[in-house]
């Protein structure tokens, strides 16, 4: 009881691990059933869209695009949001939260003949809101959006 009163809440090590478990599931989706985009690995996009310039796939290049674009909002978002809310409230963070359960909720209910264009934007933009603003564990710093890179971390040490 004593290590959550002294941890901030927002660096425990078991909302880092669900937040990467929801991180890796939303990206697996999307390569999976979405068409090959990533909804957080950003740098896979850019190399699956070179691949899709070269093949003159015009739906996948616009996807990828628009998926990179809607990332950046996503970190511009929180940054707005830290910049606003965090002087005001310890608890800025969980905008991002309410935005990610409520996009995830709809694309949930969305059946599959929905164009990959409208699914996996809005995915990309809440998984930069959750990456930007759940950075650390336990005082460092963490990306849980990734989570074989933390592994790798991990099994250094």
């Amino acid at each position: 009881m004593r290590r959550y009163q002294q941890a901030q809440l927002f660096q425990l090590r078991e909302i880092a691990m669900g937040l990467t478990f929801i991180g890796g599931f939303i990206d697996a989706y999307t390569f999976g059933q979405r068409g090959g985009v990533l909804a957080a690995g950003q740098t896979g996009n850019l190399i699956f869209l070179s691949v899709d310039i070269a093949q003159h796939n015009l739906p996948g290049v616009l996807t990828k695009l628009l998926t990179v674009v809607f990332f950046i909002l996503g970190v511009v978002t929180v940054g707005l949001l830290n910049y606003r809310l965090r002087p005001t409230s310890h608890y800025w963070r969980l905008p991002t939260l309410l935005a990610e359960f409520v996009v995830c909720l709809v694309v949930g209910g969305l059946p599959e003949t929905v164009p990959n264009l409208i699914v996996t934007p809005p995915l990309a933009f809440v998984m930069a809101m959750q990456t930007t603003a759940f950075g650390h564990i336990e005082g460092h710093g963490y990306n849980n959006v990734f989570s074989t890179g933390n592994l790798k971390k991990q099994h250094r040490r």
